[in-house]
Parts: structure tokens; C-alpha cells; sequence
């Protein structure tokens, strides 16, 4: 494993990704219920349980395919080849879900969700391998945090590709004179293009980065057994408790804040679905501009303050505006540019925290487990997303919200505002605490990185200047 300094290319070469990641996720997500809906012909309720069935297939996939990324060998390591052969078929998933076909009912509602189940189990063999890479191209703190923050500002690349870029093209290909069908077929190869290409790049790039030696001295059997051994291990660690129960809140916090924003600009401010797209727009700039500058912050303090100090800055400017109100676009844009600090931080933070937990965990059992350990932090993290989801439908309904009115009444109208200012800020600020209490602290895990070298090379080590974590 590296344990110097990266150069920007090597940066770049595995943050690039990032753009594969954001756009193959952010596409389906963002477009593929609309897509069954108005242009297939598949009823809301029916496309509704097309994605939530993927989303479980999803969930329930992660740890499986964690545990085989943890125990696959070969010359070329034990990540790489999954993050190469899941990019073609995530690409040829994306371009036939939105693939307009002429079936009866039944046979078409079978097409799609054939089609999400192999895109979801595609973007988890990436995503899982992808991220648990993360942890080996180096073992500098410093580093993994630029390398966070290169990947973050890349994503958001991705996230444009995903959203903007499809919209705006399809509008432009049917004015030209191709159908709705025609021009989202169009647009999702796009997408798929920019994804494919992406991984392929920063596979390419990445090469050499992963140790063969990792992988040849992993020589677990694969098995039911070891597969709930692994889990019954993690369960028993405290700092990854931690980490998933922060990953957890943290979804939730986001799943409401971002999914309630469009109602509150629709509804209480009373302004058009174009005027919402400045504010998201914001969004996405802002957490830019602010990745390079946190990441300066956590080599400055730690990791562990700025993460909670901004989770909890962020937190309570959503609680303030409870009491304060939105009036215009204006402040509007200004309120979700200061939000999305401690949402730019967690992105930013979260997997450095997860590389620590791999580092800990591999120093007190001897096996390295970054697949199993990413894959249960994603499992928990589509958790709170449908958490959120299911809260949100309800508290939406028992506000007495009604979709066919232009005008709700005062208590719809008070759950909006909850569910966008001080609901989500409460959950924002416990996420952030959580991590206080992780005893995985920067300089204890960097004395542990230096002993866990020479464990590795078989050479004395000593537990002594960091025995407080080892407990």
C-alpha cells in the first residue's frame, strides 16, 4: 500500500470515478421514475414499486457482494477487476431501462425490473469495490482527505451530468424532431458513456495502486459461515457502530431536507419549480467551493472537529430557520449554500472514517475486510434514505397535504416547513455528535498505522502509544 505523498495526477486518476459514480446513481435516481411514468406508460403506483423493489435487491446485495470483494484473489487484486467488469453492464442497464419498449403490461413491467435489478447489483459491485479502494491507495490521513476532496468536487460534475445536462437534452432533440422516446434513449447513452468511460479511465489510472500482497495473503475460504462470521466481527466493534448509526441519521437529514425543498419553494414561498433550480443549483456550487477548503480545515484540526462542528453549524442554521422563515429566493439560496457545509463535510469525512475502522479492524484480527465494512455503511445508508421516504409520506398525509390544491392549508403548510428547516436540522446535529464519541481519534490511528506496517511485515510491534483504542 502507498504511504507517501499522491501527486495531483494520482489524485485525479481515482477521483475521476467519482464522475462514473455520480452520474450512474444520480441518472436512475433522479429521472428513471419520471421515464416509467410519462413516457413507457407504467402507472405511479406500479413504478413506485419497481424502484423500491431495486432498492431492497440493492440493500440486501451489499453485504453479499462486499464479502466476495473481500475474498476474491488474483494478480490484478481484489478490487479492481469488480470496478472493471461492473462498468460495461452499468452502462447497458442504464441504456435499456430507458429504452421505450412495445410489450403488453405484464411483459414490460417484467423488462424494467430485470433492468433495475442488473443496474443495482452493477452500481454495487463498482460503488463497494470503488470506495473500499479508497483505502489503499494510501495510508496518509492527509492524504485520503484530498483524495476525498478531489472526489467529492468530481461528483458533483457527475451529479450535473446526471440532472442538468439529460433535461436540457432532451428538450433540445425534441425540438429538433425526435420523439420523447427517441430523445431519452438518446440521453441516457450519454450518461451511460460518461459513466463507462470514467471507470475505464480510472481503472486505467489506478493501476498498480492496489497490492498484490494484500491479496495473496488473504486466504479465507469463502463460505455461509465466514460470510456471517465477518458480520458477527463488525457488529462488535464500537467505532464502525458509530459510524453506520451517523450514516444512518445522516441520509435521513438529507432524504428530508432535499426531497422537502421543491414543496417548501412550490408551496410556501410560493414561487415556480425554475426558481427551486437556483437553490439546488446553489447547492451543488457551494459544496465545490467548499470541499478544498474543509479539507484544508481537517489537515489544520482533525477530522473529527470539523466534521462535528460544521454538522452541528449546519444543523443549527436549519433549526433557526424554523423561527425565521424564508422569504425570497434570495436568502433562500443563501440557506442551503450554509446547510450544505456540513453536507459538503460528511461526504468529505465519512469514508476517512470508514478507512480508519478497515485500518483498526485489519490490526486486531489480521484480515482486511474494506468490502464487507463499505458494504454494510451503504446497507445503512439506503435505510435512512426509505426511512426518511416513509416519514415524510406520512407526515405529509396526516398534515392533511393534498396534491390537486395550488393552495395548502396552515398545517401542510407547517409540516413543510418542519420537514425542511428544523426536523431535519435536529437529526443533522445528532449525526454530527454521534462521531464524538468514536474513539478512533487522528493521532491514535496514525501511531496505529505506522505498528500495523511493521505487523504486516512481520517485524515487532508494539500496541503502547495508542493502547486506549485497543481496549
Amino acid at each position: 500500500m502507498n504511504k507517501n505523498k499522491l501527486k495531483v495526477s494520482e489524485i485525479l486518476g481515482y477521483a475521476v470515478g467519482g464522475i462514473g459514480d455520480a452520474t450512474s446513481y444520480n441518472f436512475v435516481i433522479a429521472l428513471f421514475s419520471f421515464f416509467m411514468t410519462t413516457i413507457a406508460g407504467i402507472s405511479p403506483a406500479v413504478a413506485g414499486m419497481i424502484i423500491s423493489a431495486g432498492v431492497v435487491w440493492d440493500a440486501v446485495t451489499d453485504p453479499i457482494v462486499g464479502y466476495l470483494i473481500d475474498n476474491t484473489k488474483g494478480k490484478y487484486g481484489k478490487r479492481r477487476p469488480w470496478m472493471l467488469g461492473s462498468a460495461i453492464p452499468l452502462g447497458a442497464a442504464m441504456l435499456l431501462m430507458f429504452l421505450k419498449v412495445d410489450l403488453p403490461q405484464t411483459q414490460k413491467i417484467a423488462y424494467y425490473l430485470i433492468m433495475v435489478f442488473v443496474f443495482w447489483l452493477s452500481y454495487t459491485a463498482f460503488n463497494i469495490a470503488y470506495y473500499s479502494f479508497g483505502s489503499v491507495i494510501t495510508e496518509d490521513d492527509s492524504e485520503r482527505v484530498k483524495v476525498q476532496a478531489y472526489r467529492n468536487v468530481l461528483s458533483y460534475v457527475g451529479l450535473f451530468c446526471a440532472s442538468s445536462v439529460p433535461t436540457f437534452g432532451v428538450a433540445k432533440l425534441v425540438e429538433k424532431g425526435f420523439t420523447d422516446g427517441d430523445a431519452w434513449s438518446i440521453m441516457a447513452a450519454v450518461a451511460a458513456v460518461i459513466s463507462v468511460v470514467s471507470i475505464i479511465l480510472m481503472w486505467r489510472f489506478t493501476r498498480g495502486k492496489e497490492s498484490v500482497e494484500e491479496v495473496s495473503n488473504n486466504q479465507e475460504k469463502m463460505n455461509v459461515g465466514g460470510f456471517f462470521k465477518d458480520i458477527v466481527c463488525l457488529m462488535k466493534m464500537k467505532p464502525y457502530l458509530l459510524i453506520i448509526a451517523c450514516a444512518l441519521l445522516a441520509n435521513v437529514y438529507m432524504t428530508l431536507f432535499n426531497s422537502s425543498l421543491l414543496y417548501y419553494v412550490c408551496y410556501n414561498m410560493g414561487l415556480s419549480e425554475a426558481q427551486a433550480s437556483m437553490m439546488f443549483t446553489t447547492s451543488n456550487i457551494v459544496a465545490i467551493l467548499f470541499s478544498p477548503v474543509i479539507a484544508k480545515l481537517v489537515e489544520k484540526f482533525n477530522k473529527t472537529n470539523v466534521f462535528v462542528g460544521t454538522m452541528v453549524f449546519s444543523g443549527l442554521v436549519m433549526i433557526m430557520a424554523k423561527f425565521t422563515g424564508i422569504p425570497n429566493i434570495g436568502v433562500g439560496c443563501v440557506y442551503v449554500a450554509l446547510t450544505g457545509l456540513g453536507t459538503c463535510a460528511y461526504w468529505l469525512c465519512i469514508f476517512n472514517f470508514l478507512f480508519d475502522v478497515v485500518d483498526y479492524n485489519e490490526f486486531k484480527t489480521g484480515t482486511r475486510r474494506d468490502g464487507i465494512i463499505m458494504s454494510y455503511y451503504s446497507f445503512l445508508l439506503k435505510l435512512g434514505g426509505a426511512a426518511a421516504a416513509a416519514i415524510q409520506g406520512i407526515l405529509l398525509e396526516k398534515s392533511g397535504f393534498n396534491v390537486e390544491l395550488e393552495v395548502q392549508n396552515e398545517s401542510a403548510l407547517g409540516m413543510i416547513g418542519t420537514m425542511f428547516t428544523i426536523l431535519p436540522g435536529i437529526i443533522m446535529i445528532g449525526s454530527g455528535l454521534v462521531m464524538l464519541l468514536t474513539p478512533l481519534k487522528d493521532k491514535e490511528m496514525n501511531l496505529l498505522r505506522v505498528e500495523l506496517d511493521k505487523k504486516r511485515a512481520g517485524e515487532e510491534y508494539s500496541t503502547e502509544k495508542f493502547a486506549s483504542i485497543m481496549k
